[in-house]
Formats: structure tokens, sequence, C-alpha cells
């Protein structure tokens, strides 16, 4: 427990901020032209395309369990802040490095990922709807990616040594919750996001204060329910990304959805994931437990 000084509050200041803002301008055009045109693309998606898409959810929900594993290197992390002079040699002592080294760390991960994104997502508009179903694993792979590295950014890490059983499930479905929040398309859908993450949250607080024992962990943080949360979520993004990035590929205003598309995305994913992993780090410094504080004009 620590005593936060004022260039640390006015951190948390700055993120209460960001909760109340509405999403990004991306994610609130999108949704509007997409809303309209739900009818038409409906009718211009083949048959063949609409029985991936149905199937696309529940492929990356239950490949997400090792999209982080496999493409998040901790010694990656590590190494790179160095570069700050963080003298840490494992995850769990980044949280003792100062937050302004780390937010440096953290953003050159955001802008890197966010340039993949960029490539990945090139080629899409031109190949039509197959190209879109090609492109949208990879766009959630990398936004996993970039909300992973940005946690271990800050000392939390799914695989932490000693870590008490549920650890790596609830820091999935944290992560999970993050990506929600940072694809919400207007402000009420934000604040939904939000209070699920704080729910989430909280219930974990009162496990670890009440010790709460294997009924609650089979309830909330077993292998099956963090499944079939997962996918429950994995669906909602997915369906929002299809009808945002099909708006895309409706003929006379491709232009405006495709060349940036996955750029402001993985901008908008890692900008939720760098506030909401600063506040936890922050009042984790700080002592409190309820991490999630929202705060929505």
């Amino acid at each position: 427990m620590a005593k936060l000084n004022k260039a640390e509050h006015d951190i948390l200041n700055e993120i209460a901020g960001w909760k109340g803002r509405k999403p990004s301008f991306l994610n609130r055009a999108t949704d509007v032209v997409s809303k309209p045109l739900n009818w038409l693309t409906e009718k211009l998606i083949p048959e063949s395309v609409r029985s991936s898409a149905g199937g696309l959810a529940e492929g990356i929900a239950e490949k997400l369990r090792d999209f982080s594993q496999f493409t998040v290197d901790k010694s990656t992390v590590l190494k790179a802040t160095k570069e700050y002079q963080i003298n840490s040699e494992t995850v769990l002592e980044l949280k003792k490095a100062s937050i302004f080294d780390l937010d440096n760390v953290s953003q050159d991960f955001i802008t890197s990922n966010t340039r993949m994104a960029a490539v990945s997502g090139a080629g899409t508009g031109l190949v039509g709807w197959p190209g879109l179903l090609a492109d949208l694993p990879a766009l959630f792979m990398l936004s996993l990616r970039s909300i992973h590295q940005v946690a271990i950014c800050y000392g939390y890490d799914l695989d932490e040594e000693d870590a008490e059983k549920g650890h790596r499930e609830f820091e999935l479905e944290y992560m999970m919750r993050v990506f929600k929040v940072a694809t919400a398309s207007d402000v009420i859908e934000k604040q939904r996001g939000l209070s699920e993450l704080k729910d989430f949250e909280a219930g974990r607080i009162e496990e670890l204060e009440n010790g709460v024992g294997g009924e609650y962990a089979a309830r909330h943080v077993s292998k099956n329910a963090t499944s079939l949360v997962s996918q429950r979520i994995i669906k909602e993004i997915v369906e929002q990304t299809i009808s945002k990035k099909a708006a895309g590929l409706v003929p006379g205003i491709g232009a405006l959805f495709s060349a940036g598309f996955n750029y402001v995305y993985l901008q908008d994913v890692g900008e939720a994931a760098y506030m909401l992993y600063r506040e936890r780090f922050l009042l984790d410094k700080k002592g409190r437990r309820k991490t999630i504080n929202i705060e929505i004009e």
C-alpha cells in the first residue's frame, strides 16, 4: 500500500474523464452508417458467408484460451522495459515501477499493433466478403495480443507463478471485458461494458476478501463458465464488427471504412486497455480493492 502523488491522482482523473466520453468517431460513425444498411448487407451477403460468420464467433472463442499464450512473449515485454531503465526481472516486479515509465512501454506496443492491424486489413476491401471473414480472426488476435501486452506492462500476467486457483480464468475474463468496452458503439453501451467489468471484478474481490471457496469458483471462474462467458462476449463483438466492416464493402462507401478501419479499431482497443490497466495499477498500488469506479455524466 502506498500513497499516490498528485501526478498519479491526475492520471485517475484523466481515466475518469475517458470513461464518460463517447466512443471514438470510428465506432460511432460505422454504427450510424451500418444500422440503416443492415437490411441491404443481409441481402448482399452470400449464404455461404452468413454460415461462415455464424460459426466464426464460436471458433474464435474456442481458441481464445490459446491466443494470448501463443502471441505474447513475456520476455519481449520485459526486454522493452529495459529501454526505459526499468529494472524488473519478472512481470510481477513491474508493479513496483513508475507508471510513467510503464506508460511509455505500453504505448510502444499499442503503436506497433495498430500498424500491424492496418497491414493485415489492407486487402480486405479488394477481395470482398471472403477477405472480411479471413481478416476478422487476425483482427481479434491482434486486439487480444495488444490487451495482453498492455496488461503485462503494468504487472498483470495470465500465468503468474504461485497464483491462486482461477487466476488465469479471471485475467482472461478481465481482458474480454476490456475488449467489449473498447468496441462499444455509443456511451450507453460503453457504460454497460464498464458496469459489467466493475461487477465482475467486485465478485472476484468478494471471493478474496470473504474467502468464498469452491462454490464461487465453480460458478464464476471454472473452465466451462469461462468458455461460455467468453463465447457470449466474443459473439457480441464479432456481430458488431462484422456489421461495421460490412458497411465498408457496400459499393460507393468502401473507401470510408476499408483503409483505416483496422488501424483505428486497434487504437480504440489499445486506449481502453491503456486506461483500464493504468487505473487498476494505481488503485492496487493505493491498496484499494474496488478497482473499477464508473463516473458517467
